[in-house]
């Protein structure tokens, strides 16, 4: 990410839009723990894991900024936490603070599902997004 010693694991252009992916190599149970009172808490085998949100939080807010910088605002932005080999539950997607927490496969089925981008979008996207965000 520009300016920081953080990076972004991948930025995926689809026709539903930008996703920020941030791949974690994590084992055991994942869950979302939403208290009476306070923020949500991501919790990956009993541990709080929260701050992993947090960096997507940025991660989301860094390709934001770009695609308003370029003239794209209007291209929603979607941040997502992809295990490879965490358990998370079999039924229902989990979410917390609008991020989704998938599986690989579960991953490949959003980017590919049909939305409002054409071809030739999502091509300019990601030739945009590739100049103004170059790989480390």
């Amino acid at each position: 990410m520009p300016q920081s010693r953080g990076d972004i694991d991948h930025i995926a252009v689809a026709p539903t839009g930008v996703f920020v992916i941030d791949a974690k190599a994590i084992s055991g149970a994942v869950r979302v723990v939403r208290p009476w009172f306070g923020q949500p808490k991501l919790l990956v085998n009993g541990r709080d894991r929260t701050k992993l949100i947090d960096g997507l939080d940025r991660q989301v807010g860094t390709v934001r900024a770009v695609l308003e910088d370029i003239g794209c605002s209007e291209i929603p932005v979607h941040g997502m936490m992809c295990f490879t080999e965490a358990d998370l539950p079999l039924i229902g997607t989990q979410r917390i603070r609008g991020h989704e927490l998938l599986y690989r496969k579960a991953l490949a089925k959003r980017l590919n599902a049909p939305g409002p981008l054409t071809a030739d979008a999502v091509q300019s996207t990601g030739r945009l997004l590739a100049q103004a965000l170059p790989a480390a």
